[in-house]
């Protein structure tokens, strides 16, 4: 120990440390009670902060008001951290409350903002402009655009809008700019009748949109879209065969024609359309039945969803022409067709049918005939075919014939 206290720079250090607490200890002492270690201060900008505005908003309408302004923060550092980390809550805005419409200038004020940091508010007040709020009604226009890219050969009709008015309210100088309402409706595919809730949009006698909400805010439109038609017979088969001793008179059908809607390249295919099967073995009397139309596949819908068809029954009578030709239909080019028996070429043909139909028919209304389509040379049996009034049975005296195809000597 001894050694240390006579080296000149041991003593030199301890002495620097004791120097050194000495004076800590004579400051801290000094130093008057309350005064703390001094504090970062900082500043924060908020740029383009919402201006907001209280006012009797049932009665007036801004026009003009600073959208925006700018917001000078300034204290402690910490507070300004803990501010821009934290989502506060806090506003920046003018009071309007009890003004009246006109131009006001006023003060802008904030609320919570933390207490320490000092707010500075660019600019400090601002120019506000109120006007009294006007209501306006206008009737709903319906505008139908890519009308031309609709799907082949549909056509619109009238479009209809609920409800057809609507009313918006602003300041009375926007309100003179407003010059109509519309809807707008997309056709472009539409093969479909159109039902849509659509939004209202105001324009100015210019064709500018305004950006003001109307009441209600949409409404319901219907467009109605006409498929493509075309007008084509309705014919009513028959199934079954009537009682023995009965004939068919006449067959009373309420519409000949109807309307069938669609896409066109379905109905171009279709000439005709049937209804269900009239069930001739159920018949025993002139009877209206109330038969079904049948919708062909593709079609959309028909006009007329059933018809009346009234049967009028008679009691069945013969009749017989003699000596009726049988003639040789679609012979091949270049050949020519013989009878092997040509006594057989005339047949007798024995006509059904109620004595009212049996007065009517002659032998020229008859046709009896083979046919060659499709034969070659040589010998064939044929049966023979008749085609006749409706509702008259048909019966020959011969059912088969033979015939002979050669080729034709010029």
């Amino acid at each position: 120990m001894d050694k240390l206290f006579n080296n000149t720079w041991f003593v030199k250090i301890v002495s620097f440390f004791i120097a050194l607490m000495l004076f800590l200890m004579v400051n801290m002492n000094s130093r008057p009670s309350g005064v703390l270690p001094t504090i970062m201060a900082g500043t924060h900008t908020l740029e383009e902060v919402e201006l907001l505005a209280y006012y009797n908003s049932e009665r007036y309408a801004i026009t003009e008001m600073p959208e925006t302004v700018k917001v000078i923060l300034k204290g402690p550092q910490s507070t300004l951290t803990r501010f821009q980390l934290s989502r506060a809550s806090y506003e920046v805005y003018v009071d309007l409350a009890g003004k009246e419409a006109g131009s006001h200038f006023v003060n802008i004020q904030h609320r919570g903002f933390p207490r320490d940091l000092s707010v500075t508010i660019v600019p400090q007040s601002a120019r506000v402009v109120m006007q009294e709020k006007k209501t306006a009604s206008l009737p709903v226009e319906v505008e139908l655009i890519n009308g031309d890219k609709m799907a082949e050969g549909y056509t619109v009709g009238t479009p209809e809008v609920n409800p057809k008015v609507v009313s918006v309210t602003a300041a009375e100088d926007v309100i003179k700019q407003v010059s109509f309402a519309k809807v707008f409706i997309d056709l472009e595919g539409v093969n479909k009748q159109v039902e849509e809730n659509v939004p209202v949009k105001l324009f100015d006698e210019l064709g500018n949109e305004l950006q003001l909400e109307t009441e209600p805010a949409s409404v319901d439109v219907r467009v109605p879209v006409q498929s493509p038609f075309k007008q084509v017979a309705i014919v009513v088969p028959e199934s079954g065969q009537l009682p023995e001793g009965l004939s068919i008179e006449r067959v009373d059908i309420e519409q000949q024609e109807t309307k069938i809607y669609g896409p066109k390249n379905i109905l171009n295919e279709i000439e005709t359309i049937e209804t269900v099967p009239l069930d001739l073995s159920k018949l025993t009397e002139t009877v209206t039945f109330s038969l079904k139309v049948q919708i062909p596949s593709g079609v959309e819908r028909v006009e007329h969803e059933s018809i009346n068809v009234t049967v009028v029954l008679n009691k069945e009578e013969v009749k017989t022409f003699e000596h009726v030709p049988i003639r040789m239909e679609n012979i091949p080019l270049g050949y020519d067709g013989q009878f092997l028996n040509p006594d057989e070429a005339e047949i007798s043909v024995t006509l059904r049918g109620t004595k009212a139909q049996l007065d009517e028919v002659l032998s020229t209304n008859i046709q009896v005939f083979v046919d060659a389509q499709g034969l070659t040379v040589g010998e064939h049996e044929l049966p023979i075919q008749t085609v006749g009034p409706p509702h008259i049975g048909l019966t020959t005296s011969l059912n088969k014939i033979r015939i002979n195809i050669g080729e034709k000597i010029e």
